[in-house]
């Protein structure tokens, strides 16, 4: 495990040498320390040594241990930094580079954002900015642009599932144990809910990992948090698509993006609009778009789709303890009619007539 800075020491340089930093404009989410200016001065003097550049510009999202920063240089480049609490990001660094080399680096249409340093000494990874338009961006536009959009979220996908590059088995991440794990924590805050809750956990899992098509599954290229958050579209010609964070990259059954994505934009649409209609239209489109590929382990979708959904409740529920209980019955009817009708069925039912014949 890489050791953390002493911040302490990182105010002390600082202070003695200030003119590198001493006209940055803070643009931030969270106040920016002392310490964090150094944090990101530290970080491009490691990453960017080659580049006479200085940092103008510092937009501080997330503080603390593992902080989460946007800088602005000189030359007009800006870049992502951020820092773990243990050396996982120089393995990010290295699914990147290989994503990358294997074709998915702008500027090409399917692209994840490339790599530019790994500072050992902050754990702290630089990467290029994506496009300033997550998907997430265009679930609130016309039904002709979410349509657009959520096409070409389908078609990166398929690309990224047809590369050949090695990277790890996660075949296994968040598998049956974590699912039955949470199960069992819900049901003790909602013990009103807990035969409901098996009952849904226990078809998750025979669905999953229990049928003849769950066992020898072939495992393809995984983003692996396929949030519509972490795919950026820009508004061009060929509408491009560039996923952010692939800290979970790895090789997974095809169903296991195609699911998370449904069930992420599901849940966006929910929190954004108050309605699940705009999310179900644009995921009923990157379903069929992604099927018109074969639809390789099509017949987990339902199954993955319920279990993000599932886990979802746990992250706000337990987790984050954020009380917001009318969560609980309309994403676990999703679960339940991605288990027992399919994923067309039920998207089609949560989506408007007018936005499904867009």
């Amino acid at each position: 495990m890489t050791a953390q800075p002493d911040e302490s020491a990182l105010g002390t340089t600082l202070a003695a040498h200030p003119p590198r930093m001493d006209k940055v404009r803070i643009a931030a989410d969270q106040p920016a320390t002392h310490s964090t200016i150094a944090w990101a001065e530290g970080v491009l003097s490691e990453t960017a040594s080659d580049r006479d550049v200085r940092i103008i510009d510092l937009r501080v999202l997330r503080d603390g241990t593992k902080r989460l920063a946007v800088v602005t240089l000189t030359d007009g480049t800006s870049l992502v930094l951020k820092q773990y609490a243990n050396d996982r990001g120089a393995w990010t660094h290295l699914w990147m580079d290989r994503l990358c080399e294997a074709g998915f680096a702008p500027p090409a249409r399917h692209s994840v954002t490339p790599a530019r340093g790994w500072s050992h000494t902050h754990s702290t990874l630089v990467a290029d900015m994506a496009p300033e338009h997550p998907w997430t961006a265009w679930l609130v536009e016309s039904a002709a642009s979410r349509t657009a959009a959520a096409g070409a979220a389908a078609d990166w996908l398929v690309a990224l599932q047809a590369l050949d590059i090695s990277l790890p088995d996660r075949s296994q991440y968040r598998a049956g144990d974590e699912l039955a794990l949470h199960c069992e924590e819900l049901g003790a805050v909602f013990p009103d809910f807990k035969s409901t809750l098996h009952e849904i956990q226990h078809d998750i899992h025979a669905q999953l990992y229990e049928t003849s098509g769950s066992k020898g599954a072939t495992l393809v290229p995984s983003h692996g948090d396929l949030h519509p958050n972490n795919l950026h579209i820009a508004d061009d010609a060929h509408l491009s698509v560039m996923a952010i964070d692939v800290d979970t990259a790895g090789m997974r059954r095809p169903s296991y993006d195609v699911g998370y994505a449904i069930a992420q934009m599901l849940i966006v649409s929910w929190m954004r609009t108050g309605s699940l209609h705009a999310g179900a239209a644009a995921a009923e489109v990157f379903w069929r778009r992604w099927a018109k590929s074969g639809a390789p382990d099509a017949s987990a979708v339902g199954a993955e789709s319920a279990r993000a959904l599932f886990q979802s409740l746990h992250f706000e529920l337990v987790t984050y303890h954020n009380g917001r209980t009318e969560l609980l019955l309309p994403w676990l009817a999703v679960a339940r009619s991605m288990l027992t009708d399919g994923v067309p069925h039920t998207l089609r039912t949560l989506a408007t007539p007018e936005e499904i014949a867009s």
